[in-house]
């Protein structure tokens, strides 16, 4: 067919794809370019996918005998959207079905347009310039040769165990066939993508070349396997060698692999997450099958998992995350972002080591102060052993490391100050120190300098009263360890101009982090419902729970640490002053357990930093005895109340409760914002879908009724929120999906 007609009978389908033809050193190549007018990302939708079958088809029949006149020699499949190939099939769509005959169906019509293509009659080439994900990995791997750009917006990867479900195009069974078992279950079963060098490497592509000269190379690529003996050559690459190749040929070394697969998977989701041992099954049992054999299963597996309710959470969270890289704290676009060079940290312990290295390894330049060198030299190591951490696991070469360390220095006075975008104070929870230190940092700052608190619940506006200039002052609330934990807290004071607002939003965007913009209230958002979480574990223990037992209780849930052991992580006196906090600012119902007064007054129980809280941390963690000891005196057996049912319901319902009080007081601005924060900043198991998409799924009125069992058993702590009983008089949810 001539590539007119084609492109004409296209044009009636869908305007997203257009057909070209070239002449590449007397060869006819035919060029199908993806381009989804009026989005971001080009996506397999069920359309596209229509489109290509019909393109497929009739190529199928094109003669394909070079160097006969007329001949089409290879076929490319490129985009010209910027910094994207393919971002995967249409999430919109796998989130609406809800019926298991459906999702196989969707799986089957999606593989077989991608047998389409790898059956052309003559060589398919994908030209990946730009996000390759999910079904457009699937399609990549349905080509029969690959090349990559090396820009930093080329990645490659099959992400679908992030949404609950495995790939269903086909990528469980051509990605192993292509680069091995080994090689291919990372990539499948972490859901983690690539970049061009790395899949190179993996042999995933068969080259990755500079983005400046992309499209010559890719012409040179086209020559070279349209050369039978070249092209051999490049396939040849591919295959898998050494010891990695006897395990993979063999019985007994395919036994060994999907039995450490499976013991990985196992180690890594705790059982929580269904998509990574389905993945195991696809591959196992099409390995040594055809592809066609191998997909029929993948689609069955595909199809049980799409319909379950671990899969929407995931994919309401996905959509969450996608706004929020669009978030810009709520306001207006006419407010424009101070944009940050350079930046001071107040406070070089724990937190403000964390923060300068997070600003140094963004290329911010930072000072660290302190009242003490010790504390500044405590900084340094701090950052310098995360860089360690990055050259060792291969992301940092050790001169960009050392590149990246010269971006810090540090000092007992205000000396650079007057330079800094930002001041981020990091010091104790102490409002009155606090105030001091800020009036400080005001007289040595330019009047441009925006000054933020890393405070976890002292009030912002409080803390600006002795400000001149109290608009640039604003909350910007890291969670410890800063290199790992992903959530900043933005909180606006009273008189806190959206200039800082927005300012700080995009500040923590550029350090790779979330922000969410809560507002100012003792405890802000995530601390206001995790410290009552870990409170009431203590009165569990005053009630003659196990620290073992309540951790496990939760670890089962779903939580990646218990409360206890939570405590122990954060540093007991820590949790102790924000809970004293909340005690003060939210009366009766947020009482400390006798027990916690106990604990923080017993000399040497801080947690982890000291080797003791808890538990006793060495070479293995063991339950430190001296806790029960100390709070013996308040504990009494209640076994009506510890049964792991009532642990359970406590431990989860006072968060809950706070969190319908939460957004009674529009502390957050949406159901789906509290969600991803407590996602991010505490490691609530994101396949139970966040605090709103339990009480959506329990039922308002079964949680209303639990808290006034527990309300009359134990107290006013757990008197049902107003919003938790409008949503039950309503029969409405926080959800409307």
């Amino acid at each position: 067919m001539k590539s007119e007609t084609l492109s004409n009978t296209l044009s009636d389908i869908h305007s997203a794809i257009t057909l070209t033809e070239k002449t590449v050193n007397t060869f006819k190549i035919m060029y199908l370019t993806i381009d989804v007018p009026n989005e971001k990302v080009n996506t397999l939708t069920t359309p596209i996918m229509t489109a290509l079958s019909q393109i497929f088809k009739s190529l199928s029949t094109t003669q394909s005998t070079p160097p006969l006149s007329g001949a089409l020699s290879a076929l490319i499949i490129q985009s010209t959207k910027p910094g994207i190939f393919i971002a995967g099939a249409d999430i919109n769509e796998i989130k609406e079905i809800t019926d298991k005959e459906e999702a196989f169906g969707k799986a089957r019509s999606g593989q077989a347009v991608l047998d389409q293509l790898a059956a052309l009659p003559f060589p398919t080439i994908a030209a990946i310039r730009g996000a390759c994900l999910g079904g457009g990995c699937e399609l990549a791997l349905a080509c029969d040769y690959r090349i990559a750009s090396d820009s930093s917006r080329t990645i490659i990867g099959l992400p679908e165990v992030n949404l609950g479900i495995i790939p269903g195009f086909g990528g469980t069974q051509r990605l192993p066939k292509l680069i091995g078992i080994q090689r291919a279950a990372p990539i499948i079963l972490q859901g983690k993508a690539i970049n061009a060098k790395k899949a190179y490497h993996l042999k995933l592509v068969d080259d990755y070349v500079s983005d400046a000269f992309f499209e010559t190379k890719r012409d040179e690529f086209i020559t070279l396997i349209l050369d039978p003996l070249r092209a051999k050559k490049v396939r040849k690459k591919r295959e898998v060698k050494g010891f990695a190749r006897l395990l993979e040929r063999t019985i007994i070394g395919r036994f060994l692999i999907f039995y450490q697969m499976k013991k990985m998977v196992m180690k890594a989701t705790k059982g929580h997450y269904p998509a990574p041992l389905s993945a195991v099954k696809a591959i196992r049992y099409g390995y040594c099958k055809s592809v066609k054999k191998g997909q029929l299963k993948e689609a069955e597996l595909f199809s049980k998992l799409a319909i379950t309710v671990l899969s929407k959470h995931l994919i309401q969270l996905f959509f969450t995350n996608e706004s929020l890289k669009k978030y810009e704290g709520d306001v207006s676009n006419t407010v424009h972002a101070k944009h940050i060079k350079s930046g001071s940290v107040v406070g070089a312990g724990l937190m403000g080591g964390g923060i300068a290295w997070l600003l140094s390894s963004k290329n911010i330049t930072v000072r660290l102060k302190d009242i003490q060198w010790e504390a500044i030299i405590q900084g340094y190591d701090a950052a310098k052993k995360v860089y360690d951490g990055w050259v060792k696991k291969r992301r940092l070469k050790p001169f960009e490391r050392d590149q990246k360390m010269l971006k810090l220095s540090g000092g007992l006075d205000f000396t650079g100050f007057n330079k800094a975008d930002i001041v981020i104070e990091a010091i104790i929870e102490d409002i009155n120190v606090k105030k001091s230190v800020f009036k400080d940092i005001e007289n040595h700052v330019s009047d441009t300098t925006v000054i933020a608190s890393n405070t976890s619940a002292l009030s912002i506006t409080e803390m600006a009263t002795e400000l001149k200039h109290p608009e640039r002052f604003i909350g910007m609330h890291f969670f410890s360890p800063v290199n790992r934990m992903p959530l900043v807290e933005v909180i606006p004071g009273e008189k806190t101009s959206p200039e800082a607002i927005k300012t700080i939003v995009m500040l923590a965007k550029k350090l790779k982090k979330t922000p969410i913009v809560v507002q100012n209230c003792p405890g802000f958002l995530v601390n206001r419902i995790l410290i009552p979480y870990v409170n009431e574990a203590v009165y569990c223990l005053q009630d003659g729970a196990g620290i073992t037992e309540i951790d496990s209780i939760m670890t089962a849930f779903g939580m990646p640490l218990g409360p206890l052991a939570l405590a122990d992580e954060v540093g007991l006196d820590v949790g102790y002053k924000v809970a004293k906090i909340l005690e003060l600012g939210y009366g009766p119902r947020m009482t400390v357990a006798p027990a916690f007064d106990v604990l923080h007054n017993q000399q040497g129980l801080l947690g982890k930093k000291v080797g003791k809280g808890f538990y006793t941390h060495g070479k293995k963690k063991h339950v430190n005895t001296e806790v029960m000891t100390a709070i013996q005196i308040y504990t009494h057996i209640n076994k009506t109340m510890i049964s792991p049912k009532h642990i359970l319901e406590r431990l989860l319902l006072i968060m809950v409760n706070e969190a319908a009080r939460c957004l009674e007081e529009s502390v957050v601005a949406s159901p789906a914002l509290l969600d991803m924060a407590m996602i991010m900043g505490t490691g609530f198991p994101p396949f139970r879908g966040g605090l709103c998409r339990y009480v959506d799924e329990i039922g308002a009125d079964k949680i209303v009724d639990q808290l006034s069992k527990l309300s009359d058993q134990l107290g006013e702590r757990f008197i049902p929120a107003e919003g938790l009983k409008a949503l039950s008089n309503s029969k409405t949810k926080y959800y409307s999906s």
